[in-house]
């Protein structure tokens, strides 16, 4: 640090360019250390927190209190030692416009950088990199932003005929964009348009969120927009959302954000000449009045997040926004904006869509006959009138008829004469437990399966029959670390693999029948055969042989059945999929390589495995097949491993495998062919840096994911749509677009785990009750049963963020556990994300040997909400690895205590008189 390093203001919002300091939380002289808050400040939006970035004493001399303070200006200082601290009250400089403050760039990176030259990224500068005509040069008296250049050269302007208004009297982006919108063509702007005007009153100046929104509103008035309205009643949806515990306005801005999942277009934004920026998650802006002025707080994903989440949010964005706490994540960069000023007895408005955003929807009050006017104003650039209207259409339905998408609508299923009131289409997990719940309820449930016995993917093809592998390569890579503990005088293990495999089929077939029992006792109709839908409320099932229930009535020719249903759950999962590499197919046919489906047909271990892909199934594989004495090569197309899991797990993963001498793992990697026969394969590819390698090995194990395949279920006639990769399209309740059948599990797409498939199973179980539950995938977990094994709940720091919460996160490598250290542990680590705010755990990360039981924690830590503070309080046994997360909770805590800390006054010292 130099002798004395500034205090300034950074760029603390997108609009930003000044800002009215409040307060000093610490006197002059005080102790600080980075990250300390010393001051307050008045932004366009809120009142927010000065933080230093430098260790030492807090100096004069200050700028004084009430002072609006040009972003970049300084308004204190920090010296190594006491005896340089000065007082004193300073004038408030500018900032040089063109370079940015050095605080900023560091804390903030250069996108704060470019906002601390005064320029409103948001509001002027919708993209960088926005094509268009040659910059203009710098003008001969005062600064100009390298946005206002270009935006000059774009539209044919003389900066030197335009007023600056960043700091300084730097020339910004919405400056030019001002003059443009007074000027018919390519034109010289009028200097006298920019000076202030001599009218008659008491003249004040605005307050920053004032001259923020008449910014943005001078920005925006460049769009050329075009206004739409329907009329729609709002009885049902204002009964839904009492109903669901939540407000109207966040059931509004649910609705808004499912009609954006029909009409994408509405949630784009123009970002440049020739350009148009798509968003995947629905972030809602919601105007509302403040204190000093217009207030816009965004409430994230909307169309995704439970609403219990979102109602949340919104009433801690109302409770902040009334007392101008708000942060900049509460407010930059909404997807689609509500204004309700029907709520103050507005009969009809329109409303003005801010730069970056395509639409605003404005809503006015009841008319006489109770209809609601909808004025959609769009920008023409990005939406055209049918989409406007198609999306408007889409609203009107959703608010009138919320009872597929907002409150429970009760037991989903029809009146009429039935076979069945519920009919499960597999029996995986997901239909298994969904058949199970149902049953117990008292309704009549035919579960429709394909084999003799339940149990899908996951019991004979999945999860149990690869652990009883997993168990025999943990047994022998345990003895192999005898040595390690001072164990000696055993021999090396031997693999018998008829022996092994006699044992796995006899845990799944006892597994089997004992779940079969299980169904049958519970009342749930098992009808074996393959499901095919013939109308609405009927169902074929070939099979060969008949049902001994009355109701399945056999169909000519003795090898089907029919059968009627008030309600249908579709739980048929997905098979193993392959994409068009060359050979692979060919090789699959004649039975040389292998899926995930076909490799428990072995009937010996290979002596060397090439296996083509490193997700779950494909990671797995590769240790065990190392661990049983295979050579084993994995291959992975993308740049790492298991991209489903956190990126620093899967990268310490990578590193336990490197340890491996049996394994070798490339990424980034391109197959060029597949070749041979069993016992004799090769496999061609290319690396990541283009070089050519062939791997000659025994199998070969196709990995490479798997999706949903229904054809021959005949969804069309039951009038069910489908979504990406033929995955059918469900909401958060797996009601599908035919509002009495229900899909779960793999078949509709996201995480294919067999926990996954049994929640959502008994959420559409639920649904069809009347009960009123959802799926969260934010709060889903899974574990990759390598060693050491991986495992996940909720989100990672990255998905957080997107999300919008304001996360940070906490690690720790395993090797500080002492259990860990016992056992062997070199690789491995603990993390835990959690949002500032709120301190509520949203994410637990792990790689341990025994991830698989220490998740159990992380997940009753996201699915309860549990706190930091919560966490840090429970007690936890000695000596185990469960302590890892006590220790990361209250380190956590305490730093998050810290940033807080400067609310409460630091202990004084005597400043030295002014020179």
């Amino acid at each position: 640090m130099s002798d004395k390093t500034p205090v300034k203001v950074p760029a603390l919002s997108a609009t930003m360019t000044e800002g009215i300091l409040t307060s000093f939380e610490m006197e002059i002289g005080s102790k600080v250390e980075r990250g300390d808050v010393v001051a307050t400040i008045e932004t366009d939006k809120a009142v927010m927190d000065i933080e230093v970035f430098a260790e030492g004493y807090l100096s004069g001399p200050l700028a004084p209190v009430g002072a609006t303070v040009p972003v970049g200006s300084a308004i204190a200082f920090v010296v190594e030692s006491e005896d340089q601290v000065e007082g004193g009250v300073a004038e408030v400089e500018a900032a040089p416009a063109d370079e940015p403050s050095a605080d900023v760039v560091e804390e903030e990176g250069p996108h704060a950088a470019a906002q601390s030259r005064g320029e409103s990224l948001g509001a002027s500068a919708p993209s960088a990199a926005a094509a268009g005509g040659a910059p203009v040069g710098r003008p001969s008296a005062g600064a100009a932003s390298p946005w206002a250049r270009k935006l000059a050269g774009q539209l044919g302007l003389d900066l030197e005929a335009i007023a600056g208004s960043g700091p300084g009297g730097v020339r910004v982006g919405a400056d030019v964009a001002s003059a443009a919108l007074r000027s018919p063509g390519p034109a010289t702007a009028s200097p006298a348009a920019q000076e202030a005007l001599d009218l008659p009153g008491t003249e004040r100046k605005m307050t920053p969120i004032e001259a923020a929104t008449a910014k943005a509103m001078a920005a925006a008035l460049s769009m050329p927009t075009f206004r739409v309205t329907v009329h729609a009643r709002f009885d049902a949806v204002k009964r839904a959302a009492r109903a669901s515990g939540v407000s109207t306005t966040v059931a509004i801005a649910r609705a808004c954000a499912l009609a954006i999942g029909k009409h994408p277009k509405v949630n784009s934004a123009w970002s440049g000449p020739g350009l148009v920026t798509e968003r995947d998650a629905v972030d809602v802006g919601i105007a509302g009045a403040a204190d000093g002025g217009l207030v816009v707080p965004v409430i994230r994903d909307v169309a995704r997040r439970p609403l219990s989440d979102l109602g949340a949010d919104w009433k801690d964005l109302v409770g902040r926004a009334r007392s101008r706490r708000l942060t900049p994540a509460d407010w930059e960069h909404p997807t689609f904006t509500v204004s309700n000023m029907g709520m103050l007895g507005v009969q009809h408005f329109d409303a003005i869509p801010t730069v970056g955003t395509s639409a605003i929807l404005a809503i006015s009050t009841a008319r006489e006959d109770g209809l609601v006017p909808l004025c959609l104003t769009s920008d023409h650039r990005v939406v055209n009138g049918a989409d406007a209207a198609a999306w408007l259409n889409t609203l009107r339905d959703l608010l009138q008829n919320p009872g597929s998408w907002l409150a429970p609508a009760g037991p989903a299923i029809p009146e009429g004469d039935w076979d069945y009131d519920v009919v499960v289409v597999g029996g995986g997990p997901g239909g298994e437990d969904c058949a199970r719940d149902l049953s117990q309820h008292g309704l009549k449930v035919a579960l429709v399966n394909d084999s003799a016995l339940p149990g899908g993917e996951c019991l004979w093809r999945g999860c149990i029959p690869s652990k009883a592998w997993r168990v025999a390569a943990d047994r022998m890579r345990d003895r192999a670390d005898d040595g390690r503990l001072g164990i000696g005088g055993t021999e090396a293990p031997t693999l018998h693999w008829a022996a092994l495999e006699a044992e796995r089929r006899s845990i799944l077939e006892e597994r089997g029948r004992l779940a079969l029992q299980t169904d049958k006792a519970l009342k749930v109709t098992w009808v074996q055969g393959r499901g095919t839908f013939t109308g609405p409320h009927t169902l074929r099932v070939d099979t060969g042989h008949n049902s001994d229930d009355p109701h399945v009535r056999t169909a000519e020719g003795g090898d089907a059945t029919e059968l009627s249903f008030g309600c249908a759950v579709i739980a048929t999962g997905a098979p193993p999929w392959v994409p068009p590499i060359p050979g692979a197919h060919d090789a699959l046919e004649r039975g040389a390589a292998l899926t995930s489906d076909t490799v428990w047909s072995l009937d010996q271990r290979p002596t060397s495995l090439a296996i083509i892909g490193a997700g779950a199934i494909g990671a797995e594989m590769a240790q065990m097949f190392a661990d049983f004495g295979a050579d084993t090569t994995l291959l992975e197309a993308q740049d790492r491993i298991l991209a489903e899991v956190e990126p620093e797990v899967a990268k310490a993963l990578a590193a336990a495998m490197a340890d491996d001498a049996r394994l070798s793992v490339h990424t980034g990697v391109r197959i060029a062919d597949v070749a041979g026969d069993a016992g004799h394969m090769t496999v061609a590819w290319s690396d990541a840096d283009g070089g050519e390698h062939t791997t000659a090995c025994d199998r070969v194990l196709l990995a490479t994911g798997k999706r949903p395949d229904t054809s021959g279920l005949g969804l069309e006639a039951v009038g069910v749509d489908l979504a990406e990769r033929g995955a059918i399209a469900v909401d958060l309740r797996g009601r599908t677009s035919a509002p009495h059948v229900f899909a779960v599990g793999d078949v509709v797409g996201g995480l294919m785990l067999a926990h996954t498939a049994a929640q959502q199973g008994r959420v559409a179980a639920a649904t069809i009750l009347g009960e009123d539950r959802t799926y969260n995938a934010d709060e889903d977990c899974g574990v990759i049963f390598t060693r050491p094994q991986a495992a996940f709940v909720g989100l990672s720091l990255a998905q957080a963020k997107e999300r919008g919460f304001d996360a940070a996160e906490i690690k720790v490598p395993l090797a500080l556990d002492a259990q860990a250290r016992i056992h062997g542990e070199e690789h491995g680590l603990v993390k835990l994300v959690a949002d500032k705010r709120s301190r509520r755990i949203v994410g637990v990360h792990l790689l341990a040997d025994h991830a698989s039981d220490l998740v159990g924690e992380g997940v009753l830590m996201v699915t309860c909400g549990l706190t930091l503070d919560q966490v840090a309080r429970a007690i936890h046994p000695h000596p185990t690895t469960t302590e890892l997360y006590g220790d990361l909770a209250r380190r956590l805590a305490a730093r998050l205590d810290r940033a807080a800390r400067p609310r409460k006054r630091k202990s004084k010292a005597k400043a030295k008189p002014t020179a």
